[in-house]
């Protein structure tokens, strides 16, 4: 643990600990204010009109301002007590990481996929998975932009490159991810949370919408004049009365499309505000990288920016909200039009940008899944950031560790495949080491794919798309046995090698469910495959047997391994990566040592 980063982050949380106490003193004061000020109005009035009736309405309009404006105060003063009171918990979290408790983080069990070239095998998702260990975002969208580009391990040099300057960039920028995260925390509906992406951004139809356009401008005006013409006693009040009836009327005629406004609208314009802010937060950052340059240029439309649009949209939602007051939607229906005039503006709101939303949407979706990544790295700056090549296919790492293993207990190791190299077949005794290896191997690959710093001291890859056979089950469902879904699995990874993918094999003891003999035999046919159509990978076994192929592809196949050393009747592990064929098996002397078996 980085005791300096944890330091660093208990300091900000007892600053915003400290502002949110002073807040919370602040909201004291103005409740006792705002009472004070409202049962003062009348008796002010009552107690100085006796000296001054002018005085006393100054008197009154006075406390009343005050009231009014303490009101306004206590909302402002109330969002800033969240917004600390959220800060505090954003570094309170990262100093529980920075202890190995990630579960505060979201670990993303909706994406787990047993099907997936590689995320079941290498615990992408679920508790204690690498995706709770990155995890930071605060929407929905952003959530599901992480895990999708968790599951995505290939990418263009050039791509993988600018990402990585921008994830550092952003890394860099503690105080304005922190706000970032701080203002989209309340961002979504937790009961249906994709609510506000999808249907603010469903178009709804409008009839006649130019004869509306009218009726909104002429209608209310002659409605009211009609009404201060009664008033004055110049007309009859029958007159003003059919105007309001015929504001009615075409209530009703559009009352069904007002309803399906309302159903796609309703309740959204919190919310809306809030995407608004991070809007505004990403258009107010100056950034650098080309990557993040070209997502803020995403945010702007017919010279205006897109926090500015949404507000728009904000703020006639709000007026649309003014119909959940009976008596006030009354009215205004009565002498505004007040539903048809805000669903008309709606209208003329989503011919202009509702095919922008869905874009500057997915903006901050993808702001929040890579404030993630720049999060990791921040908190572990000793990692480094991965070269990339594309001449030829090479993975060089050297002092690589798992990123879910504590740095205490980690063992670090070198691995290469480069040159005419394609297959590293990987032995040792049970638990001294392969699978946590191939899965460190595996996990790495994928940050280095999305620009993330890794944890080694140096790596080095070229771009490809990883496949792994590694814990496939059977499924009493689909009527489909251990075996069967394993020789499925290995047949899916063979018909994309055939079909021309490149693809970087992670395979764990293969062929599992069958006979000691025939699994040698079908294991060295796959790897003669493998080899036959130009793949990389690492393969583990306890079948000592393959490990003659090297023999056979001298230049092709390196054998590897993880030895156990036996001392004083006790197993030593150093999980260390050498080469050449284990000699020492630990199964037998395992269960004699548990009493499972005599001794």
């Amino acid at each position: 643990m980085n005791n300096v980063l944890a330091s660093n982050y208990q300091t900000l949380s007892i600053q915003y600990q400290t502002l949110y106490n002073s807040k919370k003193k602040q909201i004291k004061l103005i409740s006792v204010g705002r009472f004070i000020s409202f049962i003062g109005i009348f008796p002010a009035y009552f107690y100085i009109n006796p000296a001054s009736d002018i005085l006393a309405i100054a008197a009154s309009l006075l406390l009343f301002g005050t009231f009014l404006f303490l009101i306004k105060l206590f909302v402002r003063t109330e969002k800033q007590l969240s917004y600390y009171l959220r800060l505090v918990e954003i570094n309170q979290n990262e100093v529980e990481a920075l202890h190995r408790n990630f579960s505060p983080f979201d670990p993303g069990n909706e994406f787990s996929d047993p099907h997936h070239d590689y995320s079941f095998d290498l615990d992408l998702f679920g508790i204690g998975s690498m995706f709770q260990f990155l995890n930071r975002t605060v929407t929905n969208r952003g959530k599901v932009y992480l895990a999708a580009l968790l599951n995505q391990s290939q990418r263009p040099v050039e791509e993988i490159i600018e990402k990585q300057i921008a994830i550092q960039e952003l890394a860099e920028e503690l105080d304005w991810r922190q706000q970032f995260l701080a203002r989209g925390k309340e961002t979504e509906d937790q009961k249906n949370p994709k609510r506000t992406d999808e249907s603010l951004g469903q178009f709804i139809g409008l009839k006649s919408a130019k004869a509306v356009k009218y009726l909104l401008k002429t209608l209310p005006i002659l409605t009211l004049l009609l009404v201060g013409l009664s008033l004055a006693g110049l007309l009859i009040n029958a007159f003003f009365l059919v105007a309001i009836f015929s504001q009615w009327i075409i209530f009703i005629l559009y009352s069904k499309t007002i309803s399906k406004f309302q159903k796609q609208f309703e309740s959204q314009a919190k919310r809306l505000g809030r995407y608004s802010n991070l809007l505004q937060q990403i258009e107010m950052k100056h950034f650098q990288s080309s990557y993040l340059v070209l997502m803020k240029e995403k945010l702007t439309k017919d010279g205006k920016t897109a926090s500015s649009i949404t507000a728009e949209l904000q703020k006639t939602l709000n007026e649309f909200d003014y119909r959940q007051n009976i008596l006030v939607g009354f009215v205004l229906n009565s002498v505004f039009l007040w539903d048809l005039r805000c669903i008309y503006r709606m209208f003329r709101w989503q011919q202009k940008y509702s095919e922008e939303l869905p874009v500057w949407f997915k903006v901050i979706a993808e702001m929040d899944a890579l404030i993630s990544l720049a999060n990791c790295n921040y908190n572990h700056p000793e990692w480094n950031t991965p070269m990339l090549t594309d001449s030829g296919f090479q993975v060089d790492a050297v002092g690589l560790g798992h990123p879910l293993i504590d740095e205490a207990r980690c063992v670090r190791n070198s691995f290469t495949i480069a040159g005419t190299e394609q297959i590293a077949i990987i032995t040792g005794a049970n638990m001294a080491g392969k699978s946590t290896f191939l899965r460190t191997v595996g996990i790495n690959l994928i940050l280095a794919a999305n620009g993330c710093k890794v944890c080694a001291v140096r790596f080095e890859f070229s771009p490809v798309r990883v496949f792994t056979n590694m814990r496939t089950s059977d499924n009493l469902m689909n009527d489909e046995s251990y075996f069967y879904a394993e020789l499925l699995r290995l047949q899916a990874m063979l018909n994309l090698l055939r079909n021309g993918e490149k693809l970087f094999v992670i395979v764990d003891e293969m062929l599992k469910g069958t006979n000691s003999v025939d699994k040698l035999n079908g294991s060295k046919e796959l790897i003669r495959q493998l080899i036959a159509l130009k793949t990389h990978g690492i393969v583990a076994t306890h079948d000592l047997g393959l490990t003659e192929l090297a023999e056979i592809y001298p230049g092709s196949i390196k054998n590897q391994c993880f030895e156990v050393q036996l001392h004083n009747d006790d197993l030593n592990f150093d999980y260390k990566l050498t080469d050449g064929v284990t000699r020492t098996m630990n199964a037998t002397f395992l269960m004699k040592k548990m009493g499972i078996i005599p001794n």
